[in-house]
Order: structure tokens, then C-alpha cells, then sequence
């Protein structure tokens, strides 16, 4: 299912919300998730795809996108702040450390993505489309 980012109205995307992102690719004008198997355990999948086994989301780049990690401070007054990494590093923490998706928000050729390793990761893209490809 494609949803498209450059039209007159924004779509309503289904959020994988709490499922684990076992693959993230980093290909040409694409970034492509690659989520567990099983997926349908989740209750935000069972509600969309009860029948689903996994999912991949590829998410087609305008632009180059911006990868943000928290870091936090031993401090107890200071939570932290965010610093951009490189968008490379975001396919060996996936590989390393297990990433978790949380949520997304969608506006006019734009979405930010909320993901959790160790710590919170941040995406911010400027992208045309979304293709949600459901295996069951």
C-alpha cells in the first residue's frame, strides 16, 4: 500500500507502534525498515493486519535525512539533548543493538519517526511516498 506525502491531503499511516525493527537499509533514494516476524503479536498490527506475519516500510527520499540520538546527562535537573549522527550509524544500531519503532508524525512531503535502541532516535525526512508492504 503506497501513501503519499506530496498530495493535497496528508494520509492517516498506520503506526507499527512497540514492534522491533530487526533490518534498517540505507538504499539510494530509500530508507527501508525491516520489522520482526510475528508481527501481528503486537496489538497495533493485529488491529490493521491480523493476518500479518511481518512488515517492511520503504520510505522514498527528496532529501537527505537527519538522524538524532539522546544523549543523557548524569545530571538529575538535565535530561539531555539531542546530536546528530551519522545516518549511517542508524543501520548498525539496528543491527548491534535492536531498534524499536514508537511513532511517526506525517506533514506535506515530510515525517518524523520515534524509534528506541538504548536511547531515543529521531528521524527527520523529507520524503514523496511511503509503501507499506505487508507479508503474510
Amino acid at each position: 500500500m503506497f501513501y503519499y506525502l506530496n498530495k493535497d491531503t496528508v494520509p492517516t499511516i498506520p503506526t507499527p507502534h512497540d514492534c522491533e525493527i530487526k533490518k534498517v537499509t540505507i538504499q539510494g533514494d530509500y530508507i527501508i525498515f525491516e520489522f520482526e516476524d510475528d508481527i501481528s503479536y503486537h496489538d497495533s498490527i493485529r488491529h490493521i493486519n491480523p493476518d500479518a506475519k511481518s512488515l517492511v516500510i520503504k520510505i522514498h527520499l527528496v532529501d537527505d535525512f537527519d538522524t538524532y540520538k539522546m544523549k543523557y546527562y548524569r545530571k538529575p535537573w538535565c535530561r539531555g539533548d539531542y546530536s546528530r549522527i551519522d545516518n549511517a550509524q542508524l543501520e548498525k544500531i539496528a543491527k548491534k543493538e535492536g531498534l524499536e519503532y514508537l511513532y511517526h508524525y506525517v506533514g506535506y512531503q515530510s515525517m518524523i519517526i520515534k524509534l528506541f535502541s538504548k536511547t531515543d532516535i529521531t528521524l527527520d525526512i523529507a520524503a514523496d511516498y511511503i509503501e507499506y508492504e505487508w507479508i503474510v
